[in-house]
């Protein structure tokens, strides 16, 4: 199998070993996002970055990963003129809103819209980094769909601890348009197994880890059970909850 650019971080996630190669593939993503918009290359000082943050603006989980990462200067530039603009923006959706009808004891409660509340959900719903991310995560899916194609890359998929449940699922809805026909059988067949499997397995390590609790069985061996509980977090959420708080280093 030739490599080429973009299918080298696919086929080390694969060779990894770790409980969801698609969340090994999420965290370096986000880890470059973070060091993109705020590390030694200062993009954040640049035009165009500065516009989409302020268009996007950051959600709260980036937000507080940004704080960790420690440029507190470049997030407080970022922060700055996203709310000059959001504060212009506000005044002229105060400034023209509509008072919502006095309610009434014989009225049945009103399902129409808040004009503000509706803006204000669309104009804090977006997240700059969220964005990359997720333009990544999507590439790195369409690589998937087209290593597929390879016998060696479906080994490797083969003989890996399956997915995230959230994965899985991203999985499954992209397939219907970028699976290729003739691996449609070998992807649901393989792709199943793999979350039975595993799924079955992480739940088996949790179960030991409780049963260590039991006094019983104090002086037995944790197999493998020592990190069950961080990596069934994985496998439910996606989340990596033992990592340290990624820093500029």
């Amino acid at each position: 199998m030739k490599e080429q650019i973009h299918t080298v971080p696919v086929n080390e996630a694969f060779e990894s070993g770790d409980e969801c190669p698609f969340c090994q593939l999420r965290r370096k993503a986000e880890q470059s996002a973070i060091r993109y918009a705020l590390g030694p290359g200062a993009s954040y000082m640049e035009p165009d970055v500065r516009g989409e943050t302020d268009r996007q603006g950051f959600c709260g989980e980036h937000m507080k990963k940004m704080y960790d990462y420690g440029n507190s200067l470049g997030s407080a530039l970022m922060m700055q003129t996203w709310l000059n603009i959001f504060l212009e923006e506000l005044d002229k959706q105060m400034d023209h809103y509509e008072l919502p009808a006095k309610r009434s004891l014989f009225r049945k409660k009103s399902d129409a819209p808040d004009s503000l509340a509706d803006w204000l959900s669309r104009r804090t719903g977006t997240c700059y980094l969220c964005a990359k991310i997720d333009y990544n995560m999507e590439r790195y899916i369409a690589t998937f769909f087209t290593l597929v194609k390879e016998q060696e890359f479906r080994d490797k998929v083969a003989s890996s601890k399956g997915f995230c449940l959230g994965h899985f699922e991203a999985l499954l809805k992209a397939a219907p348009e970028q699976l290729p026909n003739a691996q449609r059988e070998w992807f649901y067949d393989t792709v199943f197994r793999l979350m039975r499997e595993n799924l079955a397995r992480v739940k088996g390590d949790l179960d030991w880890f409780i049963e260590k609790f039991d006094y019983r069985n104090a002086s037995a061996d944790w197999r493998n059970s020592r990190d069950a509980v961080s990596r069934t977090m994985q496998k439910l959420q996606s989340i990596y909850p033992a990592d340290p708080p990624y820093k500029n280093q």
